[in-house]
This record gives C-alpha cells, sequence and structure tokens, in this order.
C-alpha cells in the first residue's frame, strides 16, 4: 500500500494528467494515516447538461416535471456509474446517487482508490466530508403557558398576515415542509397533528421507521416552521424530515441521501418512490464549512 501511495503522491506532484491527479490530497493523507476512508467517486459526465435539459422542457405540472427529472438522473446514473458499480458489487460498501451522480465508497483502501481512479469515466475521488454539530447545551426545561396567538418573533414577521395572504391564492392543505437536519419527534405535542405520514420520514443511518431526533435539533427547527400552539410561522402545513444529521454530526452521505429523499419521496424503507409527494420547501439548518464547494451540488 505504501508503494501505491508514493506512486500517487508523485503523480500529483509532477501534474501529470494521469490516474493520479484525480485523487484529492486529503484523501491520499487519510488513507495513509487510517488505511481506509470514507469516499465520493465523481464522473467525467456530470447531472448539468441533464438539468438542463430538464429546465428547458415545458411540462404539464409541478409532478411531471419532478417524474421526469428523477428518471433522467436515475438513468443517468444507472449508465455512467455501470462499470465501477460491477466493479464494487459484492467487493465494497457502496451507495449509488442519482441526485449528483456520484458513489460513495466506505472504507475504502489505497488499493481500491488507485483502481477507482483508473476508470476513464472517473473524473475525481474525494474524501467524505463530516460536519460537527454544536455542542447540545444542557438547561433548564421552560414550561410557560403558550401564547395561542403566536411568539413574539411569530408575530415580530406578520406571520398571521403572511398565512391570512397565502390563504387567499392557495388551500393550507396543499402546502407541505420539510426538514434536513437530526430528524423530528413525531410524537411533540407542537407536531404530533400535522406530520405528513407515509412518504414523510427518511433515515439514512438507522432506518427508524417513524420519525425521531436524539439532538433536538430538528424538532426545534420543525416546530419554528410549522408547530402548533403559537410556535410555528405556519402551523397548518404538513412536515416531511430526513435525518441528514446524527446525534453530533452530518455525513456527506446521508445529506445527500436525503437530498434524494425530499427530491423523490419513498417508504422509510427506501422503497416505492413516488415524486408528486416531494415538499413545496425545505429548511436545511446543519450548518456547513467554510469555504466547502461540495455542496454547491447538493444546493
Amino acid at each position: 500500500m505504501k508503494l501505491l501511495l508514493v506512486l500517487a503522491l508523485v503523480a500529483l506532484a509532477q501534474g501529470r494528467p494521469e490516474n493520479g491527479d484525480k485523487i484529492d490530497y486529503r484523501l491520499l493523507r487519510a488513507a495513509k494515516q487510517a488505511e481506509t476512508a470514507d469516499i465520493f467517486v465523481s464522473f467525467q459526465e456530470g447531472t448539468v447538461g441533464t438539468l438542463q435539459a430538464i429546465d428547458d422542457t415545458r411540462f404539464d405540472s409541478r409532478e411531471d416535471r419532478l417524474d421526469a427529472m428523477n428518471s433522467a438522473l436515475v438513468r443517468l446514473a444507472g449508465r455512467v456509474q455501470s462499470n465501477v458499480l460491477s466493479y464494487l458489487q459484492g467487493r465494497f460498501e457502496f451507495k449509488s446517487l442519482w441526485i449528483t451522480n456520484q458513489v460513495y465508497v466506505k472504507g475504502a483502501t489505497m488499493d481500491l482508490i488507485m483502481v477507482l481512479a483508473s476508470f476513464n469515466e472517473v473524473k475525481s475521488l474525494e474524501l467524505e466530508e463530516i460536519i460537527e454539530l454544536d455542542t447540545i447545551v444542557e438547561g433548564p426545561i421552560f414550561r410557560g403557558r403558550q401564547d395561542p396567538s403566536g411568539e413574539w418573533g411569530v408575530k415580530k414577521i406578520q406571520a398571521a398576515e403572511a398565512r391570512e395572504l397565502l390563504g387567499s391564492t392557495t388551500q393550507a392543505s396543499q402546502i407541505v415542509v420539510s426538514t434536513i437536519d437530526t430528524g423530528a419527534r413525531h410524537t411533540h405535542e407542537a407536531l404530533r397533528a400535522n406530520w405528513f405520514g407515509d412518504y414523510g420520514w427518511f433515515d439514512p443511518y438507522d432506518a427508524n421507521a417513524l420519525p425521531m431526533d436524539i439532538n433536538g435539533h430538528g424538532t426545534h427547527t420543525t416546530g419554528t416552521i410549522c408547530g402548533a400552539g403559537g410556535i410555528g410561522v405556519y402551523p397548518d402545513a404538513k412536515w416531511t424530515s430526513c435525518r441528514g444529521c446524527a446525534t453530533s454530526s452530518c455525513a456527506q452521505n446521508a445529506l445527500l441521501a436525503c437530498a434524494q429523499f425530499i427530491t423523490c419521496p419513498t417508504r422509510p424503507d427506501g422503497s416505492a418512490p413516488d415524486c408528486s409527494k416531494a415538499p413545496h420547501l425545505v429548511s436545511n439548518s446543519w450548518g456547513g464549512c467554510r469555504g466547502a464547494t461540495w455542496s454547491v451540488s447538493y444546493n
């Protein structure tokens, strides 16, 4: 393995247009230190052309557009990733992501990294990003009486007036919001009445069948958006959630799996995708790394 690493570093140092220059330096360093690394494989053919073609096409409905986009991206990934997936099948733990046309590989060795770099269709190999969450601060629980007319902040932004304006143009039942966060506790008194239900939850970490939240942050943000009892800006909305973050960190592969779920929701086990159930808006309150470029495709 050390010899392979040296050869890769030499290729990078000399700037030769060979396999070595496809490998991010941070990945080489991580693989050297830990012998394995969780990586993302990107391909020469990205999603820009496919998305542009969808954008240039007129559709009869939002649902038709979402279906067409999902189908086109799935076909693209199936075609472009086929050789790499065939090589990985049965050998390594991996996840194909159509939302960005990437492949996530868990525990890649340096040998595997060099093999993947040899595929002509592969553009780059990079280390998975892990976003660390702020430490939970324990404090007293406030049990003050709720103001059903709205908390101070809800009143300050004139949420009631905005709801009235929205109600004059569309039906409240049509609005579905979502969060990519630490999850959401569906039994919370402010959220239990307006959870979307089936197609309203996905957990890429532990495959929990019902919405849950060990950290609490996702429950807070969901409540701020559409919680009942005066704490939410638009309590008439239905909510869905995807657990993009675990208790203390957010893994890039989970965030992208959530992006797929938001674009074309599935049942909690990942089956039966139905793009017509996609939310109208999504909150991402998980932070990010200064200067990061990987999240551009996510957004």
